[in-house]
């Protein structure tokens, strides 16, 4: 019969599954920058592609457009002429530089979303990063049209640890920081944590994100590697995924028996081969300086670096120690040269998160809601999924400002805001239109579901008692909900709200608090 402790253990660890699952449900996380980047990938497959085409991709997501655009502009490129499309942007950059921007930011996006600090993104974009140019670098030696899937399948391989990790901070920082144990006994510990692995976590958010099964089967199978290159369409992208693996889950740590296996399987891979370690290692240092010098304002220290990995390489095989040694430091340092990458997007996404924030309340402004609404509605006509509209009004707000003073106001819409935050989903949509005007889009929604959240929003104001000395006052609010059925039909973001206007003066007409209700 299983201990007290035992018991406890069990149930932590169901706690915890169903908090990942619950987490990777709540994702909204570019999916549209995900599909541009698998779109590059098949794109570049093509010989006759030309940089028009890789545009014509690139400009179906807002986003990745004005990072694209950003980095054609930077100094690094000393243009005089400023450049205006994303054709000039693919000519400037390469197409090779534009999709691996595109795989990265990928990543970058998810560190985002799970609100990382900076030092904590840093350390798990530092060890996708090195995955992903290592699966490359792996891949060009055998098939060169495979190294972009390839680089896909290093960069996403441990993209679900950082969701374990936002979820069980000292749990999972002492198992990766634990440089005693292999990788195996990693993933052992991670099940008895989680009741799932990193790989079992990240096959479901894979397919949560809707990428294709190639992907899907490297994230899942990439420490087995029999099972991988069975299952793999290609057979290079799967071994090249599995030599990404045996790299460490975070950089400043090598296990001993993990960094024996890497020089052993390469020393076996490559023999009776032109291929070496050292060469091997050479190229993945290489290729990090090419992706890196488009971030930062100077070279890399090229010739350092590499004379550090030939060393690391040809020292192996009477020396592992020294090897652990040297490749730790080596990728500390090749690491942290592409921190200005990482950094450059967050710090951007972080200045347009802010212009897009309504300074009192800190929900969305107008321009924001609707710039974001309408990429929301442009996804859910392509997965024809439903949504709806809220429009949200605060019952008598004019009386209460003229009687009560504008701070008085300024409290109850901060008051309305944060009742709104706490009763949406996390991807779902607020926005302050205007004055005491509200709008909310939920995502993936059907009109039960849109009721209750509704329900749940008028009575959490209500409760809600606002005083000013002796005074106190409970507000309420009026909502037109506008129910909208899954088509593939791209509904305009205002007209949605204007039929959802009109039903909420309905509302408002019957006595207030109260929501009006129409499907479309």
């Amino acid at each position: 019969m299983p201990s007290r402790i035992q018991q406890a253990d069990v149930l932590v660890a169901a706690d915890l599954e169903q908090k990942v699952r619950n987490r990777i449900t709540s994702l909204s996380y570019l999916p549209t920058t995900i599909a541009v980047a698998m779109k590059s990938v098949e794109l570049g497959k093509d010989p006759d592609a030309e940089p028009a085409d890789y545009a014509r991709i690139i400009e179906a997501d807002s986003s990745l457009s004005s990072k694209v655009l950003a980095l054609a502009n930077s100094p690094w490129f000393g243009i005089r002429n400023k450049v205006t499309t994303v054709k000039m942007a693919v000519n400037l950059l390469g197409l090779g530089t534009v999709r691996t921007m595109a795989i990265s930011y990928c990543v970058a996006g998810l560190h985002n979303e799970l609100k990382l600090a900076p030092e904590e993104s840093r350390m798990f974009w530092e060890s996708a990063l090195c995955k992903a140019v290592a699966a490359k670098q792996f891949a060009h030696m055998y098939d060169e049209k495979t190294a972009d899937e390839a680089f896909i399948g290093g960069m996403f391989q441990d993209f679900a640890i950082p969701v374990m990790y936002s979820l069980a901070k000292e749990e999972v920082t002492a198992i990766l920081q634990d440089g005693t144990i292999s990788s195996q006994i990693q993933i052992q510990r991670e099940r008895e944590l989680f009741h799932l692995d990193h790989s079992e976590i990240g096959r479901i958010l894979a397919q949560k994100l809707e990428l294709p099964d190639c992907f899907v089967d490297a994230v899942a199978f990439h420490h087995n590697h029999d099972q991988l290159t069975d299952l793999m369409e290609n057979e290079v992208v799967g071994e090249a995924v599995y030599v990404a693996s045996l790299f460490p889950h975070v950089l400043n740590v090598w296990n001993q028996t993990d960094a024996e296996t890497v020089c052993a399987y390469l020393d076996e891979r490559f023999a009776n081969t032109e291929n070496s370690s050292a060469g091997f290692l050479e190229a993945v240092q290489k290729e990090s300086n090419s992706i890196y010098r488009y971030f930062e304002n100077s070279e890399a220290p090229a010739n350092r670096l590499a004379e550090l990995m030939v060393e690391a390489a040809r020292e192996q095989a009477d020396n592992t120690t020294h090897l652990v040694r040297t490749v730790q430091q080596l990728m500390q340092e090749a690491a942290s040269m592409g921190l200005e990458m990482h950094q450059l997007i967050q710090n951007q996404n972080q200045l347009e998160d802010k212009a897009s924030r309504d300074p009192l309340t800190g929900v969305l402004n107008r321009d924001g809601f609707f710039s974001r609404a309408d990429e929301l509605l442009t996804k859910a006509a392509r997965y024809q999924l439903p949504m709806a509209i809220i429009y949200a009004d605060i019952d008598k707000f004019k009386p209460i400002n003229d009687t009560l003073g504008h701070e008085f106001g300024d409290r109850a819409l901060k008051a309305v805001a944060s009742h709104m935050s706490e009763c949406v989903r996390q991807h779902d949509l607020i926005g302050r239109l205007g004055g005491d005007e509200f709008a909310l889009l939920l995502y993936d929604c059907k009109e039960p579901e849109a009721r209750q959240i509704a329900r749940k929003i008028l009575d959490a104001v209500a409760a809600q008692v606002i005083g000013r000395g002796k005074r106190n006052l409970r507000i309420t609010t009026s909502m037109g909900l506008l129910a909208v059925q899954p088509s593939d039909e791209v509904r305009p973001c205002d007209l949605l709200l204007r039929v959802a206007d009109k039903l909420m003066y309905r509302a408002k007409q019957a006595g207030g608090n109260r929501t009006e209700c129409r499907v479309v």
